[in-house]
């Protein structure tokens, strides 16, 4: 009697999710670059402003819409390759969570690192401390918000930091930097008695999204 097969099963274990062709390539340039190839940094110029993958804001649309697609992709192999608790997961709404969107490409970038590696020291590594390290800061910032069950909960800071980047506090804080350095207000256009009304609409953010090296809208 000819035994029974047995029903089909999914491979063991999934293949790490390769990068788009841009992202590899860009990453495999900054990889010689720091290996401190002369005729790689020769061709490249100005190396300073290179987009870094691993920090998507230094890097240009066409090139962040890779690494975000990839990340996605990474997202869902961690949490059904290395994961087992749900608590543990990566959430689905990880795109509004921009602490996780800053760890997940560097998560993403080391790994493809660690497996290029001829040394299987650099892999338990990852492991070991870089994953288990993220895991313990997504889960202590997450709490026990309901996006772990697949409902997004909106930024619980959000009216603080509102506060922090409001022109009166900004202001306030600039008359701090002025007086220790001797130097003008940088924030002087937010005066409460010389702002216009378009200008107390002005926010720190307006500040920091101005200043992404290589970024554009």
């Amino acid at each position: 009697m000819t035994p029974s097969r047995p029903p089909a099963l999914d491979p063991m274990v999934w293949p790490f999710p390769r990068p788009p062709q841009d992202v590899e390539r860009t990453a495999a340039a900054m990889a010689m670059v720091a290996a401190g190839d002369q005729d790689v940094i020769e061709a490249l110029g100005d190396v300073h402003q290179l987009p870094r993958p691993w920090d998507p804001g230094t890097c240009p649309a066409p090139l962040r819409a890779q690494i975000w697609h990839w990340c996605d992709l990474v997202a869902g192999w961690i949490n059904a390759q290395l994961l087992w608790r749900p608590t543990q997961m990566i959430p689905a709404c990880w795109p509004a969570h921009p602490h996780i969107a800053h760890e997940l490409p560097l998560l993403a970038c080391q790994r493809l690192n660690a497996e290029k590696s001829f040394d299987p020291a650099a892999l338990e590594e990852w492991h070991r401390y870089t994953l288990a390290y993220f895991l313990d800061r997504l889960r202590d910032r997450l709490g026990d918000s309901s996006c772990r069950d697949g409902k997004h909960m909106d930024w619980p800071g959000r009216a603080r930091q509102q506060s922090f980047q409001s022109p009166a506090a900004m202001f306030q804080r600039g008359e701090h930097f002025a007086a220790d350095t001797d130097t003008p207000n940088p924030y002087q256009n937010l005066s409460p008695t010389k702002a216009t009304d378009s200008e107390q609409h002005s926010s720190l953010s307006d500040v920091l999204n101005g200043s992404g090296r290589g970024r554009t809208p």
